[in-house]
């Protein structure tokens, strides 16, 4: 099978399109015919060395698929592997330490796969699973948000265009941070106050969550806008101890992969309460120009590899 792999840290060039041996599933996983791949920022943190799970060389590239179960193991569940069976269509996300959805074939734990939800094609699908979930468990981890002022930085982007819209399923007074070309698309997601991202990113008023995509002088600045009792959830980074405030909890999410949540977000999708944006589409030829594009930080949404 083709299949995009590296076997050295470094910039895009070390991609390399290669022939690798179909995978096969063990108990309880499924073999999925990949038929489009998410592209997220971890890829080319993965890619640089900057994130390690301790594989070894070669290594294979991305966690979010979207495809056709092509197999899996019969002690899986009651009509094949979780349930699943040949033929259905289906998206879900990779264990952080098995990367390898950049392929034309991918085994995935059955238990990390929903069925595909009825409104999205597969080539929108797969730019759901580590995104969305990122997003659904950073607002699980902060509680009961009815009634409370959500702030997602980096509200356009791909974990925070979920963020903000899973936090006004959830009853919550959102607000984003973004650059001004985003705000009308922000404001089209739902959001109630879009916060220009260059002119200091931060709200007027205090707010009692904040979730935080980006990091860095991000992270450290939010501190002083969360109400006592608020809480910040940081996403690419630990929580930097040097600037905690007394009275303001700080957490770090890393997201697991989640079949059942998964379903609950594609009725969510179904139901036309939480839209899909997919800026880019790409080959997978093109990975290593899918990865600089993401890299660049003005992504609107998220970008795939169509296979």
């Amino acid at each position: 099978m083709r299949a995009v792999t590296f076997s050295r840290h470094g910039d895009g060039s070390v991609l390399e399109l290669t022939d690798r041996p179909v995978p096969q599933p063990g108990d309880g996983e499924v073999l999925v015919e990949v038929r489009a791949a998410g592209v997220n920022p971890i890829d080319w943190k993965f890619r640089e060395g900057a994130v390690s799970f301790g594989q070894p060389f070669p290594q294979g590239m991305g966690w979010d698929v979207a495809g056709v179960v092509a197999g899996g193991a019969p002690s899986g569940g009651a009509g094949g592997a979780g349930g699943f069976t040949a033929g259905d269509e289906v998206y879900g996300m990779l264990p952080l330490t098995s990367p390898g959805a950049y392929q034309r074939f991918a085994v995935v734990p059955a238990s990390a796969l929903a069925p595909r939800p009825a409104g999205l094609p597969l080539g929108q699908a797969a730019a759901v699973p580590m995104a969305a979930l990122t997003a659904w468990q950073s607002l699980d981890a902060a509680g009961d948000l009815a009634g409370r002022r959500v702030l997602v930085h980096a509200g356009a982007g791909g974990v925070g265009h979920f963020a903000v819209q899973f936090a006004k399923v959830r009853g919550a007074h959102v607000l984003a941070t973004a650059s001004p070309r985003n705000r009308d698309f922000l404001v089209g997601l739902g959001v109630d106050e879009v916060v220009d991202r260059t002119s200091g990113g931060l709200p007027v008023e205090p707010v009692d969550v904040v979730v935080d995509a980006v990091g860095g002088d991000v992270q450290r600045n939010s501190w002083k806008v969360l109400n006592p009792g608020g809480t910040l959830v940081t996403l690419p980074e630990p929580i930097d101890e040097s600037h905690r405030v007394p009275g303001v909890t700080g957490l770090r999410v890393v997201v697991t992969p989640d079949g059942d949540t998964l379903r609950r977000i594609g009725a969510l999708v179904d139901a036309g309460r939480v839209r899909v944006e997919v800026q880019q589409a790409f080959s997978l030829e093109q990975a290593a120009e899918a990865q600089r594009v993401s890299r660049s930080g003005q992504v609107r949404g998220k970008l795939v590899l169509h296979l």
